[in-house]
């Protein structure tokens, strides 16, 4: 039968006498040289632009819609 041999295969202890190295050691990453999202200074700088004159221009809008400034 199939369980007939399960004592000698638990008396061959060899497998569980070989330790697993670095099994909870986290790998190493790169850290991207101090970028943010893959990005350059440069590149972040005009991200930051254009956010800034989004943000100018939907207050600017929401301003006149609700007629607290008029242009004429």
């Amino acid at each position: 039968m199939m369980f007939d041999s399960l004592r000698d295969i638990s008396d061959d202890s060899t497998e569980l006498e070989q330790p697993l190295d670095n099994i909870f050691e986290p790998e190493p990453y790169d850290t991207g040289a101090g970028r943010f999202l893959g990005m350059t200074t440069g590149q972040r700088l005009v991200i930051s632009l254009l956010l800034l004159a989004t943000v100018i221009v939907l207050g600017f809008t929401c301003l006149m819609v609700t007629e607290k400034i008029w242009l004429f």
